[in-house]
C-alpha cells in the first residue's frame, strides 16, 4: 500500500502520450528560423499549450494523483519537452503553468 504512493505508471503514460501528440502536431524543428512557417508553428504551439493544460487538469480530476505524482507530472513534462528540443523559454513557462494547474485542479477555484 505504501508503495502505491510512488506508482507513476498512469502519470508516465499520460505524459508520454501528450508529448508524442505535441511533437506530431508541432515539431520542434518548425520553431527554428524566421518567416511565415515559423510564425504559424508558434501560433500552433500556443494553442497546444492551452490544450495540454486542459488535458492535464482533466487527468488530475479523473485520476486523483497524490502530491508525489502531481510533482512528477510537471517534472516529467518539462524534461520530455527538453529532450524533444523545444525552446527552453517555452519549456520553463509551460512547466510552471502545468504545475500551477495540476496543484489547483482539485480545488473549487478555476485557474
Amino acid at each position: 500500500m505504501v508503495f502505491s504512493w510512488f506508482n507513476t505508471q498512469k502519470v508516465d503514460a499520460f505524459i508520454d502520450a501528450e508529448v508524442a501528440d505535441l511533437v506530431k502536431r508541432v515539431p520542434p524543428a518548425k520553431l527554428e528560423g524566421t518567416g511565415a512557417a515559423t510564425t504559424k508553428a508558434k501560433d500552433q504551439l500556443a494553442k497546444s499549450h492551452d490544450q495540454l493544460l486542459r488535458h492535464a487538469q482533466a487527468f488530475v480530476q479523473r485520476e486523483k494523483p497524490n502530491l508525489y505524482q502531481k510533482a512528477r507530472i510537471a517534472n516529467r513534462m518539462k524534461w520530455a519537452l527538453r529532450e524533444a528540443k523545444y525552446p527552453s523559454a517555452f519549456v520553463d513557462e509551460f512547466a510552471y503553468a502545468l504545475a500551477t494547474v495540476v496543484a489547483a485542479a482539485n480545488s473549487q477555484r478555476e485557474v
